[in-house]
């Protein structure tokens, strides 16, 4: 629905001087977009703008494109992911209990937030041929998953790690992961053991010790 002009006008002049707010609404207002069934191609500037409910040019004061604006959400989520998994890495000293409390950390996050997680992990891409080659500035998921394959590699340095290639192994066992998350989401009513066995089980592929609970917190648990 078109907002009123009248209602638009009268709230811009209330944010002058308040441009950090500002800015933390549009990307709000951007996640709940994409929440609610936005992909990367269907959002638009217009949208978002309409939802904050400023002047469309209003936005390029803080954004200078879509892009831009995306990658501020994403950099949000990725941000508390990157800090639980850091977390629960420092709690422990083995590479292997690193391991498996990052495993734990990375699915308690999707547990627990699981609207930020739905943004970040299955909110359709762009689709654009070719693709765009991106920096590394516009990679915000980079620290969460360096931090994991900092632990693997310990892990193989360790010598209690079934792998070569450190960066390999991180993208099979967040794809693992991942697909764990998703399949107990789209079929619920299958007899799932418990998550936490199931990250356990994961983990297991990657190493040569014996895994299981004894490389847990207690209390720790995915849900």
């Amino acid at each position: 629905m078109t907002p009123d002009p009248d209602k638009t006008a009268r709230h811009t002049p209330n944010r002058r001087g308040q441009g950090d707010r500002l800015r933390q609404d549009l990307i709000t207002a951007t996640n709940r977009l994409l929440e609610h069934g936005a992909s990367h191609e269907t959002l638009s500037l217009r949208a978002v703008a309409r939802e904050v409910g400023i002047a469309a040019t209003s936005v390029y004061l803080h954004f200078p494109d879509k892009m831009a604006l995306l990658l501020a959400v994403y950099q949000e989520h990725f941000a508390v992911l990157a800090r639980h998994l850091e977390n629960a890495i420092a709690e422990h000293t083995d590479p292997a209990d690193q391991l498996h409390a990052a495993a734990h950390a990375y699915c308690r996050f999707a547990a627990d937030h699981p609207n930020a997680y739905q943004v970040m992990f299955t909110v359709p891409g762009s689709t654009g041929k070719p693709p765009r080659a991106i920096t590394e500035d516009e990679r915000p998921g980079l620290p969460a998953i360096q931090a994991v394959q900092r632990v693997i590699s310990a892990c193989a340095d360790a010598g209690i790690a079934k792998i070569t290639d450190p960066w390999l192994a991180t993208l099979s066992l967040w794809g693992a992961l991942h697909g764990v998350l998703s399949l107990r989401t789209a079929r619920p009513i299958l007899p799932w053991p418990p998550m936490d066995e199931l990250i356990d089980a994961i983990v297991a592929t990657h190493l040569t010790t014996p895994t299981g609970p004894a490389h847990r917190s207690p209390g720790q648990s995915a849900g």
